[in-house]
């Protein structure tokens, strides 16, 4: 670790967004208001003066949720010179707490994350509390009102973002980094496949696998506040007139804001879709992302938050699945597809076309949700099944106006014959085995393989008339909309063999 000789003031807030959460809010404060410095960073973080403020913002509660706020406030702030620590053991805590005026509706989990990182700007005893000679960093630390902080966490996180360094410019690579940490489940095992995937990504995976996930849970979250300042905070609904006009006008306003044109349309005069308020995470991510925003996991021997499923409960579990895709397919739109281009105002996904490898229910869901410019440029969906392909043949959807032909994804390889001795197949599973170890770089070879695709020098026709070139097809860059990880390694095997460049001229979304 990184030993800081001069003196440096961290402050970090807690931000946790409250809405009727009387079971599990006293414990989640609690965890975030004892807060350790471990053994082994004692020396790397002696010269290191830890400001931190746990910032709740009651989203408009109808149970108790703010009474035992108020509660809590009240012995903490009576206790203060109980819980003062003059060791380097002990972080000194306060907490802020700040709610909706009676009688209004809730408003959502971003716009009460957004109030609670106003609130220590709006209580003058903690706005200017560093000395002038020492450097300062500041924090937003990220916790759902049901989960629980593990007393090293905000330690842990600010040594390694302090651990990241200079740029070549001189700013602390902190100033753009988000980073998450490693978690476990209440209760235990619950979610097991996604926990074990988010627990496991190594840093490359962190990055080529954001289409498919957030690849760091939000409760997980450590960012500089000035940085989170200049994405401009989580997208809060219901909407003013104002924002709304905003959000039409992709010049007027000074945030990237992730939003899908299917969330654009007025549900009533005046009001827009409510789905606004929910994947406020997807949406703060790709911001993030698009900004050139960079991605850590922080791993440690033990994890650092205690992550907390409850069926039905959590906003996460009502956001439909076809808007997480929705939002996924527009970021990839505007990271990827029309992101940095190269000679003629071109990238290589704009120039000949991509092509999305998977035509079941994942495929098309992404084809339907991408807009009408970059659908135009879906040059064939490729699969592994015998029957889409044979069969089926094509894909005929009016809305897109026009059939895209279902073709073996052996077409895509630029080693056609090396792609045909080593196509596999896998069963979908999402059982997990006794003693099975996650690893997100293993592929498993398979002994079935599948008879070789009739492939044909000249161009072929589709019932619509339109060609496709198969020699265009050997350079096509591809997205995947077929679950990672389910197949034993078959689908891993099959992606290795078309020759492609993960984020590059390949992603995966699924």
């Amino acid at each position: 670790m990184l030993a800081h000789k001069m003196c440096t003031v961290v402050k970090v807030d807690v931000i946790i967004a409250v809405h009727n959460a009387q079971e599990t809010i006293e414990e989640t404060v609690k965890s975030a208001m004892h807060q350790e410095i471990p053994a082994n960073l004692l020396t790397s973080l002696s010269n290191v003066k830890f400001d931190v403020v746990v910032c709740c913002y009651n989203d408009a509660s109808t149970d108790k949720s703010i009474e035992m706020l108020y509660t809590l406030k009240e012995e903490y702030a009576n206790n203060a010179a109980l819980h003062h620590d003059e060791s380097k053991l002990i972080m000194n805590t306060t907490l802020l707490v700040g709610t909706a005026a009676k009688g209004t509706s809730s408003r959502g989990a971003g716009y009460a994350r957004n109030q609670a990182v106003n609130l220590r700007d709006l209580n003058t005893s903690h706005t200017n509390n560093s000395t002038a000679d020492a450097k300062c960093f500041h924090f937003l630390c990220i916790l759902d009102s049901d989960d629980i902080m593990h007393p090293t966490r905000i330690a842990e996180q600010t040594s390694a973002m302090m651990s990241l360094g200079y740029g070549q410019h001189g700013k602390h690579l902190s100033e753009k980094a988000l980073m998450g940490c490693q978690f476990d489940r209440i209760p235990r095992d619950s979610t097991w496949h996604y926990a074990t995937w988010a627990n496991s990504l190594s840093d490359k995976r962190v990055v080529l696998e954001q289409f498919r996930e957030c690849t760091l849970l939000q409760p997980t979250w450590f960012i500089s506040k000035s940085w989170f300042k200049s994405l401009g905070g989580w997208l809060g609904a219901p909407m003013s007139n104002e924002e709304m006009n905003k959000l039409k006008s992709a010049d007027s306003s000074n945030y990237y804001r992730l939003v899908h044109s299917s969330e654009m349309r007025e549900t009533s005069p005046g009001v827009m879709s409510q789905t606004l308020r929910l994947a406020e995470d997807t949406r703060l991510f790709y911001a993030h992302l698009r900004a050139e925003g960079t991605l850590h996991l922080h791993r440690t021997s033990a994890p650092l938050v205690s992550y907390r499923h409850r069926v039905g409960m959590s906003q996460s579990s009502g956001t439909p699945r076809k808007l997480l895709m929705q939002l996924r397919a527009k970021a990839w739109e505007d990271i990827v597809f029309f992101g940095k281009k190269g000679p003629n105002n071109e990238t290589v996904w704009s120039k000949n076309g991509f092509a999305i490898w998977g035509a079941g229910r994942d495929g098309k869901d992404f084809l339907k949700a991408l807009s009408p410019e970059v659908a135009s440029r879906v040059v064939c969906f490729v699969d592994v099944d015998s029957n889409k392909i044979e069969k089926i043949k094509f894909y005929d959807n009016p809305t897109i106006g026009r059939r895209i032909t279902i073709l073996h994804f052996s077409l895509l390889a630029k080693n056609a014959n090396k792609c045909v001795d080593n196509v596999v197949f896998g069963r979908v599973s999402k059982e997990k085995k006794n003693g099975d170890v996650f690893d997100t770089n293993k592929q498993i070879d398979t002994t079935r393989k599948c008879e070789e695709p009739k492939r044909k020098k000249q161009k072929t026709k589709s019932r619509h008339e339109e060609t496709i070139d198969l020699n265009v097809l050997q350079d096509l860059p591809v997205v995947v909309c077929v679950a990672m990880y389910r197949t034993n390694g078959a689908l891993e095997s099959n992606v290795a063999s078309i020759e492609r460049v993960e984020g590059k001229d390949l992603w995966h979304i699924s």
